[in-house]
């Protein structure tokens, strides 16, 4: 049996039971995933960082702190959001892409053969629409640094005009 962590109310308005309805349900079923990712990189769960790897896992796009805020179904303040956005990414679980002068933030995606690395691939961002798509399946080649350098990431961006707007 599973327990609610919060109690229902009679008095409560119908809105504020649906969203905790739905923040239960969302959170329940998808908080193994985030317990794992939290666990397997020594970081606490708490109910902030398991919403916004929620919102994180949900979104085809990467996201900044403002779009991740608006996709919570619960309440949760910019710094307490743009702290753990940088837990997360100092613990390497996100990667960070600047777009437009804007910082967004994306799962890593780890090689499906389970050895750990992610796959480092292209977005492409419409010049009419302004809609960002991710091409994971377009891994970006490992370029060959001169001696001295080394390589943390690759952020590849394409700008362009996307099928539907042509």
């Amino acid at each position: 049996m599973v327990s609610l962590p919060w109690v229902l109310k009679k008095t409560d308005p119908i809105e504020e039971v649906f969203i905790k309805i739905s923040y239960f349900c969302n959170s329940f079923a998808n908080s193994m995933d985030a317990k794992a990712i939290l666990q397997t990189n020594g970081l606490s769960k708490t109910k902030n960082r398991v919403n916004i790897l929620y919102a994180l896992e949900k979104a085809p796009v990467p996201l900044s702190g403002k779009e991740i805020s608006w996709r919570l179904s619960e309440q949760c303040d910019r710094s307490t959001i743009y702290r753990t956005l940088n837990s997360l990414y100092e613990k390497d679980v996100l990667l960070r892409i600047i777009i437009d002068h804007e910082v967004k933030y994306a799962l890593k995606i780890y090689d499906p053969k389970g050895n750990g690395h992610y796959n480092d691939h292209i977005h492409f961002k419409c010049s009419k629409c302004e809609k960002l798509f991710c091409f994971k399946e377009i891994e970006v080649k490992d370029y060959q640094l001169p001696e001295g350098f080394i390589k943390e990431e690759n952020q590849f961006l394409v700008i362009g005009i996307c099928k539907e707007c042509q």
